[in-house]
């Protein structure tokens, strides 16, 4: 694992963040996405390379686009068979500003600008988050203290 900190959302808290997240979109948008729950179930350490592998087998007939961060492209060739996922899906980089040109084909979108980080400092400063998250998914982590100062 890349990650250097343990989140302090569980794997099923970030699955319900995502699915609230998409219900506050329009219809038309939510019709595109299929939520599954297949990392989490998954035992032990989840990696992409595992992930395409069982969407695959799920989806025979269809290609798939990995989309990553500007910051997960520059450690791209460290994951766990890094070429094999290069094989089986095309990777998509959505680049941060200022961040360097990835080795891989990158689009620039209006999006926001946060990360759980973010929400940790905004929280400890006892900031408000709901106007940076989707309002159902601010009021989730209200509720359940996440992201908070343990």
């Amino acid at each position: 694992m890349l990650r250097q900190e343990v989140p302090t959302a569980t794997a099923a808290d970030r699955l319900e963040m995502c699915a609230l997240s998409l219900n506050d979109l329009p219809d038309a948008l939510q019709e595109k996405v299929v939520l599954l729950d297949i990392e989490i179930k998954r035992e032990g350490s989840s990696f992409t390379v595992d992930t395409l592998g069982q969407l695959k087998a799920f989806f025979p007939h269809d290609s798939f686009t990995i989309i990553i961060g500007s910051d997960a492209a520059i450690n791209f060739d460290k994951w766990k068979r890094a070429a094999d996922i290069k094989r089986g899906a095309e990777i998509l980089v959505v680049k941060r500003p200022g961040s360097e040109k990835s080795a891989f084909p990158e689009v620039e979108i209006n999006a926001l600008e946060i990360s759980a980080t973010d929400i940790r400092a905004l929280l400890q400063a006892k900031k408000e988050i709901s106007s940076v998250l989707s309002p159902s998914v601010a009021k989730y982590i209200n509720e359940r203290g996440l992201y908070a100062s343990k």
